[in-house]
């Protein structure tokens, strides 16, 4: 299978504080991987070094065998090919949800009109977002709509891969399942994904391998059914088990 991206050694640093202490991994195409484990363990940091949100002090990262990490490359040519999608929905205010999604079209990959009106409705649709919707702010859509306009802007782009930070942590409980079924479509299509989630029974369901990160390091990595249903790190028992109890409360 071809190689999309490749993390090597990744290291992030705030001052003296090590949030990403050397992270590898690979993902190939049409792969789904998922990353969970404790708040402040450097999970959004990891994805944000990949995307360049934030620069990372050391190590190396490839999309399609180009080094993002090397100072001759062309890097926001490289960043349209990696979609993100932020906790906080991240959508323009002042934009409806249609315009939320064509502007990248037009502005960023300079398409005609036509064109990227019919990607931007096909990215909609695919989310489930109605087109009695299609005309509404931001603010008139409920969080889960918001999260899915802002799936459908990222996959209007055409990326390699998409990026998800916890798209449902922002979300009230009746509105995180929507959410998780856009993703979900999205996994049928073959679309490649790394995913940070606490969602752990959808991990188990999506993913093809769930990497543990915590404190700056990813302890250990398998199948689903390696990682959630016969854990063998008691580290990751422990988590698994805090998170049961707190769904159990909710």
């Amino acid at each position: 299978m071809k190689e999309v991206l490749k993390v090597v050694d990744l290291k992030k640093s705030y001052g003296k504080n090590e949030v990403l202490k050397g992270v590898s991994f690979s993902i190939n195409e049409n792969e789904i991987k998922v990353i969970i484990g404790p708040s402040g363990g450097g999970k959004s940091t990891l994805l944000y070094c990949i995307n360049f949100l934030t620069k990372p002090n050391s190590g190396k990262i490839f999309l399609d065998g180009v080094e993002l990490t090397s100072p001759n490359v062309d890097l926001p040519k490289m960043r349209e090919k990696i979609g993100f999608v932020f906790q906080h929905f991240n959508l323009f205010m002042h934009l409806d949800a249609y315009n939320n999604v064509l502007m990248g079209l037009v502005r960023v990959k300079k398409m005609k009109l036509n064109e990227a009106k019919e990607i931007a409705e096909n990215s909609l649709n695919l989310v489930g977002i109605d087109k009695k919707l299609w005309n509404l702010y931001p603010a008139q859509l409920s969080g889960g709509q918001q999260q899915r306009v802002a799936i459908a802007r990222a996959i209007a782009m055409d990326p390699r891969i998409i990026l998800f930070d916890e798209p449902t942590s922002a979300l009230d409980v009746e509105l995180i399942g929507e959410v998780l079924k856009a993703i979900k479509n999205l996994a049928l299509k073959g679309m490649t994904m790394l995913l940070v989630t606490h969602e752990i029974e959808f991990a188990k369901d999506i993913a093809n391998e769930i990497m543990f990160l915590d404190n700056g390091v990813i302890i250990d990595k398998g199948t689903p059914e390696e990682m959630i249903l016969n854990p063998k790190n008691e580290r990751i028992k422990k988590f698994l088990g805090i998170i049961t109890k707190e769904k159990e409360n909710v």
